[in-house]
Protein backbone atom coordinates (compact mmCIF):
# COMPACT_ATOMS: atom_id res chain seq x y z
CA UNK A 1 0.00 0.00 0.00
CA UNK A 2 2.70 2.55 1.09
CA UNK A 3 4.46 1.33 -2.45
CA UNK A 4 1.35 2.35 -4.25
CA UNK A 5 0.69 5.82 -2.52
CA UNK A 6 4.59 6.23 -3.40
CA UNK A 7 4.54 6.06 -6.78
CA UNK A 8 1.05 7.50 -7.15
CA UNK A 9 2.81 10.50 -5.40
CA UNK A 10 5.51 10.27 -7.72
CA UNK A 11 3.50 10.68 -10.43
CA UNK A 12 1.70 13.63 -9.76
CA UNK A 13 4.81 15.24 -8.92
CA UNK A 14 6.45 14.64 -12.18
CA UNK A 15 2.90 15.01 -13.99
CA UNK A 16 3.12 18.33 -12.20
CA UNK A 17 6.11 19.53 -13.03
CA UNK A 18 5.70 18.65 -16.31
CA UNK A 19 2.68 20.87 -16.77
CA UNK A 20 5.11 23.50 -15.59
CA UNK A 21 7.47 22.66 -18.54
CA UNK A 22 4.27 22.80 -21.03
CA UNK A 23 3.14 26.23 -19.64
CA UNK A 24 6.69 27.74 -19.87
CA UNK A 25 6.95 26.32 -23.90
CA UNK A 26 3.42 27.98 -24.23
CA UNK A 27 4.14 31.03 -22.63
CA UNK A 28 7.78 31.26 -24.76
CA UNK A 29 5.19 30.79 -27.68
CA UNK A 30 2.94 33.33 -26.95
CA UNK A 31 5.54 36.16 -25.64
CA UNK A 32 6.82 35.77 -29.55
CA UNK A 33 3.10 35.78 -30.87
CA UNK A 34 2.47 38.54 -28.32
CA UNK A 35 5.51 40.53 -29.16
CA UNK A 36 4.29 40.11 -33.10
CA UNK A 37 1.27 41.39 -32.34
CA UNK A 38 1.94 44.22 -30.31
CA UNK A 39 4.71 45.60 -32.84
CA UNK A 40 3.86 47.91 -35.63
CA UNK A 41 3.46 45.75 -38.79
CA UNK A 42 2.27 46.28 -42.35
CA UNK A 43 0.45 43.42 -44.80
CA UNK A 44 2.95 42.80 -47.66
CA UNK A 45 2.49 40.39 -50.60
CA UNK A 46 5.39 38.43 -51.80
CA UNK A 47 6.27 36.85 -55.49
CA UNK A 48 4.06 33.75 -53.98
CA UNK A 49 0.82 35.88 -53.22
CA UNK A 50 0.60 35.07 -49.88
CA UNK A 51 -0.46 37.95 -47.41
CA UNK A 52 2.19 38.24 -44.95
CA UNK A 53 2.25 40.32 -41.72
CA UNK A 54 6.23 42.21 -40.98
CA UNK A 55 7.52 44.08 -38.53
CA UNK A 56 7.53 48.34 -39.32
CA UNK A 57 10.93 47.95 -37.89
CA UNK A 58 12.98 44.96 -38.80
CA UNK A 59 16.69 44.49 -37.17
CA UNK A 60 16.96 40.67 -37.64
CA UNK A 61 16.43 39.23 -41.28
CA UNK A 62 17.50 36.75 -42.30
CA UNK A 63 18.31 37.44 -46.17
CA UNK A 64 19.64 34.16 -48.46
CA UNK A 65 21.04 35.55 -51.95
CA UNK A 66 21.00 38.83 -54.55
CA UNK A 67 23.05 40.58 -52.12
CA UNK A 68 23.27 43.42 -54.70
CA UNK A 69 19.98 44.27 -54.85
CA UNK A 70 19.54 44.30 -50.97
CA UNK A 71 22.58 47.14 -50.77
CA UNK A 72 20.89 48.70 -53.34
CA UNK A 73 16.91 48.95 -52.08
CA UNK A 74 18.18 48.96 -48.33
CA UNK A 75 20.94 51.03 -48.58
CA UNK A 76 24.87 50.41 -47.48
CA UNK A 77 24.28 49.04 -43.72
CA UNK A 78 21.84 47.26 -44.86
CA UNK A 79 23.54 43.74 -43.36
CA UNK A 80 23.92 45.78 -40.33
CA UNK A 81 20.46 44.42 -40.32
CA UNK A 82 20.62 40.87 -40.96
CA UNK A 83 21.58 38.65 -38.71
CA UNK A 84 21.44 35.21 -40.93
CA UNK A 85 22.03 33.92 -44.77
CA UNK A 86 22.69 30.91 -46.95
CA UNK A 87 26.56 31.73 -47.59
CA UNK A 88 27.27 29.01 -49.97
CA UNK A 89 24.58 30.34 -52.67
CA UNK A 90 27.06 33.52 -53.05
CA UNK A 91 30.34 32.03 -51.81
CA UNK A 92 30.70 29.16 -54.29
CA UNK A 93 29.64 30.95 -57.22
CA UNK A 94 30.54 34.16 -57.13
CA UNK A 95 33.43 34.20 -54.64
CA UNK A 96 35.06 36.73 -55.56
CA UNK A 97 32.04 39.11 -54.98
CA UNK A 98 31.54 37.02 -51.23
CA UNK A 99 34.68 38.10 -50.52
CA UNK A 100 34.82 41.78 -51.35
CA UNK A 101 31.66 42.27 -49.05
CA UNK A 102 33.14 40.48 -46.30
CA UNK A 103 36.12 43.27 -46.55
CA UNK A 104 33.90 46.53 -47.64
CA UNK A 105 30.14 45.92 -46.74
CA UNK A 106 29.64 46.71 -42.93
CA UNK A 107 28.06 44.08 -41.05
CA UNK A 108 28.33 41.29 -43.54
CA UNK A 109 31.10 39.05 -41.67
CA UNK A 110 28.90 38.91 -38.32
CA UNK A 111 26.10 37.25 -40.39
CA UNK A 112 25.51 34.19 -39.50
CA UNK A 113 25.24 31.17 -41.90
CA UNK A 114 22.28 28.62 -41.43
CA UNK A 115 23.42 25.78 -44.52
CA UNK A 116 21.91 26.20 -47.97
CA UNK A 117 18.86 24.48 -49.64
CA UNK A 118 20.99 23.60 -52.77
CA UNK A 119 23.24 21.49 -50.45
CA UNK A 120 20.33 20.30 -48.28
CA UNK A 121 21.72 21.82 -45.43
CA UNK A 122 19.52 24.75 -44.55
CA UNK A 123 19.16 24.25 -40.72
CA UNK A 124 15.65 25.74 -39.58
CA UNK A 125 16.47 25.04 -35.71
CA UNK A 126 20.01 27.09 -36.16
CA UNK A 127 17.62 30.05 -38.03
CA UNK A 128 15.27 30.11 -35.56
CA UNK A 129 17.83 30.29 -32.44
CA UNK A 130 18.93 33.42 -33.91
CA UNK A 131 15.85 35.18 -33.66
CA UNK A 132 15.04 36.75 -36.76
CA UNK A 133 11.97 38.85 -36.61
CA UNK A 134 11.37 37.85 -40.66
CA UNK A 135 12.82 35.40 -42.53
CA UNK A 136 13.30 36.50 -46.85
CA UNK A 137 13.41 33.66 -48.65
CA UNK A 138 13.93 33.36 -53.06
CA UNK A 139 11.51 31.47 -54.51
CA UNK A 140 14.65 28.72 -55.59
CA UNK A 141 14.20 27.97 -52.27
CA UNK A 142 10.46 26.81 -51.38
CA UNK A 143 10.89 23.37 -52.33
CA UNK A 144 13.91 22.90 -50.41
CA UNK A 145 12.65 24.77 -47.16
CA UNK A 146 8.86 23.13 -47.45
CA UNK A 147 5.38 23.85 -46.51
CA UNK A 148 5.98 22.65 -42.92
CA UNK A 149 8.98 24.44 -42.09
CA UNK A 150 7.00 27.80 -43.49
CA UNK A 151 4.31 26.75 -41.20
CA UNK A 152 6.50 25.91 -38.35
CA UNK A 153 8.04 29.80 -38.46
CA UNK A 154 5.02 31.19 -39.00
CA UNK A 155 3.63 29.43 -35.29
CA UNK A 156 6.64 30.89 -33.85
CA UNK A 157 5.53 34.36 -35.04
CA UNK A 158 8.18 34.43 -37.79
CA UNK A 159 6.54 35.79 -41.08
CA UNK A 160 8.00 34.42 -44.04
CA UNK A 161 8.21 36.60 -47.24
CA UNK A 162 9.48 35.29 -50.62
CA UNK A 163 11.55 37.28 -53.32
CA UNK A 164 12.60 36.24 -56.79
CA UNK A 165 15.26 38.45 -58.94
CA UNK A 166 15.97 34.57 -60.52
CA UNK A 167 12.39 34.96 -63.01
CA UNK A 168 13.92 38.04 -65.21
CA UNK A 169 10.86 39.56 -66.15
CA UNK A 170 10.51 43.39 -65.29
CA UNK A 171 7.35 42.47 -62.99
CA UNK A 172 9.31 39.92 -60.76
CA UNK A 173 12.34 42.52 -60.25
CA UNK A 174 9.64 45.09 -59.78
CA UNK A 175 7.53 42.93 -56.82
CA UNK A 176 11.11 41.52 -55.40
CA UNK A 177 12.34 45.90 -54.98
CA UNK A 178 8.92 46.87 -53.70
CA UNK A 179 8.84 44.09 -51.07
CA UNK A 180 12.33 44.39 -49.82
CA UNK A 181 11.53 48.13 -49.94
CA UNK A 182 8.64 47.68 -47.43
CA UNK A 183 10.13 45.61 -45.17
CA UNK A 184 13.14 47.77 -44.63
CA UNK A 185 11.12 50.52 -44.84
CA UNK A 186 13.25 52.47 -47.71
CA UNK A 187 9.93 52.42 -50.00
CA UNK A 188 11.28 55.74 -51.50
CA UNK A 189 14.60 54.20 -52.64
CA UNK A 190 12.81 50.89 -54.10
CA UNK A 191 10.46 52.99 -55.82
CA UNK A 192 13.15 54.73 -57.68
CA UNK A 193 15.28 51.33 -58.21
CA UNK A 194 11.35 50.25 -60.03
CA UNK A 195 11.66 53.59 -61.95
CA UNK A 196 14.96 53.54 -63.08
CA UNK A 197 14.84 50.20 -64.39
CA UNK A 198 11.39 50.80 -66.41
CA UNK A 199 13.04 53.93 -67.89
CA UNK A 200 15.91 51.86 -69.08
CA UNK A 201 13.76 48.86 -70.84
CA UNK A 202 11.27 51.10 -72.07
CA UNK A 203 14.22 53.24 -73.86
CA UNK A 204 15.19 50.28 -75.95
CA UNK A 205 11.84 48.63 -76.40
CA UNK A 206 10.76 51.98 -78.22
CA UNK A 207 13.85 52.16 -80.41
CA UNK A 208 13.39 47.91 -81.17
CA UNK A 209 10.15 48.79 -82.95
CA UNK A 210 12.21 50.65 -85.65
CA UNK A 211 13.88 47.24 -86.23
CA UNK A 212 12.34 45.28 -89.78
CA UNK A 213 14.93 42.26 -89.60
CA UNK A 214 16.39 40.79 -86.88
CA UNK A 215 19.89 39.58 -85.90
CA UNK A 216 20.19 36.28 -85.40
CA UNK A 217 22.04 35.14 -82.22
CA UNK A 218 23.54 32.47 -79.95
CA UNK A 219 23.59 32.78 -76.51
CA UNK A 220 25.41 30.64 -74.36
CA UNK A 221 26.41 29.94 -71.00
CA UNK A 222 30.20 28.92 -70.25
CA UNK A 223 30.80 28.42 -66.35
CA UNK A 224 33.45 25.36 -66.38
CA UNK A 225 34.80 22.80 -67.91
CA UNK A 226 37.84 20.80 -68.97
CA UNK A 227 38.95 23.30 -71.96
CA UNK A 228 37.29 25.82 -74.36
CA UNK A 229 36.75 23.09 -76.14
CA UNK A 230 33.76 21.45 -74.71
CA UNK A 231 30.78 23.79 -75.31
CA UNK A 232 28.72 25.47 -72.32
CA UNK A 233 24.68 25.57 -72.11
CA UNK A 234 22.86 27.26 -74.81
CA UNK A 235 19.97 29.66 -73.41
CA UNK A 236 16.41 29.20 -75.08
CA UNK A 237 14.18 32.52 -75.03
CA UNK A 238 12.88 31.52 -71.34
CA UNK A 239 15.72 31.76 -69.44
CA UNK A 240 18.12 34.25 -67.80
CA UNK A 241 20.55 35.44 -70.40
CA UNK A 242 18.24 34.24 -73.08
CA UNK A 243 15.31 35.83 -71.58
CA UNK A 244 17.34 39.28 -71.71
CA UNK A 245 18.59 39.09 -75.00
CA UNK A 246 14.99 38.46 -76.74
CA UNK A 247 13.94 41.78 -74.35
CA UNK A 248 17.18 42.98 -76.95
CA UNK A 249 15.78 42.23 -79.78
CA UNK A 250 17.69 39.40 -80.85
CA UNK A 251 16.52 35.97 -82.93
CA UNK A 252 17.95 33.08 -81.33
CA UNK A 253 18.67 30.55 -83.21
CA UNK A 254 17.60 27.69 -80.60
CA UNK A 255 14.57 29.54 -80.10
CA UNK A 256 12.43 26.34 -80.87
CA UNK A 257 15.07 23.94 -80.21
CA UNK A 258 15.49 24.86 -75.87
CA UNK A 259 13.01 26.79 -73.83
CA UNK A 260 15.66 27.22 -71.01
CA UNK A 261 19.03 26.42 -71.23
CA UNK A 262 20.23 22.43 -72.97
CA UNK A 263 23.42 21.34 -74.66
CA UNK A 264 24.52 22.47 -77.62
CA UNK A 265 24.66 21.06 -81.09
CA UNK A 266 28.31 22.05 -82.93
CA UNK A 267 26.98 20.70 -86.37
CA UNK A 268 23.56 22.86 -85.86
CA UNK A 269 25.15 25.88 -84.32
CA UNK A 270 27.80 26.10 -87.69
CA UNK A 271 24.33 25.26 -89.98
CA UNK A 272 22.79 28.27 -88.27
CA UNK A 273 26.24 30.09 -88.69
CA UNK A 274 24.58 33.25 -86.53
CA UNK A 275 24.96 36.90 -86.67
CA UNK A 276 25.91 37.68 -83.58
CA UNK A 277 27.35 35.38 -80.26
CA UNK A 278 27.06 36.25 -76.88
CA UNK A 279 28.92 33.99 -74.27
CA UNK A 280 28.30 34.86 -70.93
CA UNK A 281 31.01 33.84 -68.00
CA UNK A 282 32.14 35.39 -64.87
CA UNK A 283 35.04 34.73 -62.03
CA UNK A 284 33.52 31.85 -61.16
CA UNK A 285 34.51 30.71 -57.31
CA UNK A 286 36.36 27.74 -58.55
CA UNK A 287 39.89 28.55 -59.65
CA UNK A 288 39.82 25.37 -61.43
CA UNK A 289 37.13 25.81 -63.82
CA UNK A 290 37.64 27.14 -67.23
CA UNK A 291 35.38 29.47 -68.20
CA UNK A 292 35.07 33.04 -69.59
CA UNK A 293 36.71 35.24 -67.37
CA UNK A 294 34.73 38.57 -67.19
CA UNK A 295 33.30 40.12 -64.07
CA UNK A 296 34.52 41.71 -60.43
CA UNK A 297 38.39 41.10 -60.12
CA UNK A 298 38.62 40.41 -64.13
CA UNK A 299 40.91 43.23 -65.96
CA UNK A 300 39.62 44.24 -69.47
CA UNK A 301 43.11 42.21 -70.31
CA UNK A 302 42.35 38.95 -68.96
CA UNK A 303 38.66 39.02 -70.97
CA UNK A 304 40.32 38.82 -73.96
CA UNK A 305 43.03 36.47 -73.34
CA UNK A 306 39.99 34.07 -72.44
CA UNK A 307 38.38 35.12 -75.50
CA UNK A 308 41.63 34.08 -77.96
CA UNK A 309 41.46 30.79 -75.82
CA UNK A 310 37.76 30.27 -76.34
CA UNK A 311 37.98 30.53 -80.25
CA UNK A 312 41.00 28.69 -80.71
CA UNK A 313 40.40 25.79 -78.77
CA UNK A 314 36.82 25.09 -80.83
CA UNK A 315 37.48 23.77 -83.63
CA UNK A 316 35.63 25.60 -86.45
CA UNK A 317 34.40 28.05 -84.31
CA UNK A 318 36.88 30.85 -85.65
CA UNK A 319 35.05 30.22 -89.03
CA UNK A 320 31.60 31.18 -88.33
CA UNK A 321 30.41 34.54 -89.73
CA UNK A 322 30.06 36.25 -85.87
CA UNK A 323 33.54 35.20 -84.61
CA UNK A 324 34.78 36.49 -88.03
CA UNK A 325 33.51 39.71 -88.36
CA UNK A 326 34.54 40.21 -84.74
CA UNK A 327 30.70 40.17 -83.31
CA UNK A 328 31.64 37.72 -80.54
CA UNK A 329 30.64 39.38 -76.92
CA UNK A 330 31.69 37.93 -73.23
CA UNK A 331 28.70 39.65 -70.24
CA UNK A 332 29.39 38.94 -66.86
CA UNK A 333 26.69 36.69 -65.39
CA UNK A 334 26.55 38.03 -62.05
CA UNK A 335 25.12 41.07 -63.59
CA UNK A 336 21.84 39.31 -63.96
CA UNK A 337 19.44 38.61 -61.01
CA UNK A 338 19.99 42.45 -60.24
CA UNK A 339 18.42 45.65 -60.38
CA UNK A 340 21.13 46.45 -62.90
CA UNK A 341 20.59 43.76 -65.60
CA UNK A 342 18.79 46.69 -67.56
CA UNK A 343 22.57 46.84 -68.62
CA UNK A 344 22.68 43.90 -70.58
CA UNK A 345 19.75 44.61 -72.41
CA UNK A 346 21.05 47.47 -73.39
CA UNK A 347 24.49 46.45 -74.23
CA UNK A 348 23.43 43.35 -76.28
CA UNK A 349 20.64 45.59 -77.87
CA UNK A 350 23.70 47.82 -78.81
CA UNK A 351 25.53 45.44 -80.29
CA UNK A 352 22.67 43.97 -82.25
CA UNK A 353 21.82 47.48 -84.11
CA UNK A 354 24.57 49.87 -83.63
CA UNK A 355 22.85 52.16 -85.58
CA UNK A 356 19.53 52.77 -83.39
CA UNK A 357 21.70 53.14 -80.18
CA UNK A 358 24.22 55.60 -81.20
CA UNK A 359 23.81 57.79 -77.95
CA UNK A 360 23.22 54.89 -75.72
CA UNK A 361 26.23 54.26 -73.59
CA UNK A 362 26.13 51.14 -71.60
CA UNK A 363 29.17 50.46 -69.32
CA UNK A 364 28.77 54.48 -68.45
CA UNK A 365 25.33 53.10 -67.20
CA UNK A 366 26.50 50.37 -65.26
CA UNK A 367 29.35 52.22 -63.26
CA UNK A 368 26.67 55.13 -62.65
CA UNK A 369 24.69 52.53 -60.77
CA UNK A 370 27.35 51.23 -59.00
CA UNK A 371 28.41 54.88 -58.03
CA UNK A 372 25.12 55.84 -56.71
CA UNK A 373 23.43 51.92 -55.07
CA UNK A 374 26.84 50.15 -54.79
CA UNK A 375 28.98 52.63 -53.81
CA UNK A 376 31.40 50.05 -51.95
CA UNK A 377 31.24 47.74 -55.45
CA UNK A 378 31.72 50.44 -57.96
CA UNK A 379 34.92 48.65 -59.06
CA UNK A 380 35.93 49.34 -62.53
CA UNK A 381 36.61 45.74 -63.42
CA UNK A 382 35.54 43.63 -67.14
CA UNK A 383 32.37 43.22 -67.12
CA UNK A 384 31.03 43.63 -71.01
CA UNK A 385 33.50 43.25 -73.86
CA UNK A 386 33.88 42.45 -77.59
CA UNK A 387 36.50 40.65 -78.75
CA UNK A 388 39.19 42.36 -79.92
CA UNK A 389 40.77 40.32 -82.97
CA UNK A 390 43.68 42.89 -83.77
CA UNK A 391 44.89 42.17 -80.20
CA UNK A 392 44.10 38.29 -80.59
Amino acid sequence: MKIRKALSWSIVVAGFFLGIAGIKALEGLEDRQRETTTVATRVIEDVRGRKVRVPKKVTRAYYPYYYQNLLSVAGPDAFERVVATSTFDTANYSGVLYNLLKERSAGFDQVQDVGSTLKGSFDIEKLIALNPDVVILANYQYDGIGEANIKHLDELGIPVVFIDYTDLSPAAHYQSTTILGQVFDTQNRAKALNQNYQRHITNVAQRLKLVKEKKRVYVEQRSSGASFAEYGKAYGDGMLMGTLAKAAGADNIYRDQIKTTGDVNPEFLFAQDPDVIFIDGTNYADPRSVSLKVGYGISPKETQQSLAKLVAQRPGFSQLKAVQSGQLYALDNHLMRTMKDYVLIEYMAKSLYPELFTDLKPEKNLQDFNEKYLPDLADKDSFLAQWDMEKS
